[in-house]
């Protein structure tokens, strides 16, 4: 059976996981001692707010209401978006509360928000070929946004060990 997917489609995926990392930047927050670790959390989490509004306004510029689908004939590439989505890390049917209880750090909770983040990124990879032509382009402006975010991450990591 063939998959389609639109760009809208894609969109609002992509709001679905900010929506997500702010629920988990906020739990993140609040389960965090160190006082910088936990701001920067905070910030985060206001962070992923500003990109669901940033995904949502694309959606709205580049989605038209006759949308191009990409056809999956074999199913193979709707079959890994939909475990990528399964097991994404900001999936909050897992329980982030025990998970963040169980680090040992604020440098351990941080590497955990990067993984998190490389997870989205991979997401967000794996959507761009369900796209076609142009529109992937648009869908690197969701993988920019969301490269920021590891940066800012990384550089909390290495002031942590300074």
């Amino acid at each position: 059976m063939a998959v389609q997917y639109s760009l809208l489609e894609v969109f609002e995926m992509a709001e679905n996981i900010e929506s997500n990392g702010y629920d988990f930047y906020t739990q993140a927050a609040d389960a965090i001692k160190d006082k910088t670790v936990k701001a920067l959390f905070h910030d985060l989490a206001g962070k992923e707010l500003q990109h669901k509004e940033t995904f949502a306004k694309l959606r709205e510029e580049f989605c038209s209401a006759v949308e191009t689908h990409w056809v999956d004939p074999d199913g193979q590439a709707a079959a890994y978006l939909k475990a990528t989505a399964d097991n994404h890390v900001f999936n909050l049917e897992k329980d982030v509360s025990s998970l963040l209880a169980s680090l040992q750090s604020a440098e351990s909770a941080l590497r955990l928000a990067i993984g998190f983040e490389k997870d989205t990124i991979a997401f967000f990879t794996a959507l761009k070929q369900a796209v076609t032509g142009e529109n992937r382009e648009k869908v690197d402006l969701l993988i920019k946004e969301e490269l920021d975010h590891i940066r800012i991450l990384q550089d909390a990591v290495k002031q942590l060990k300074s």
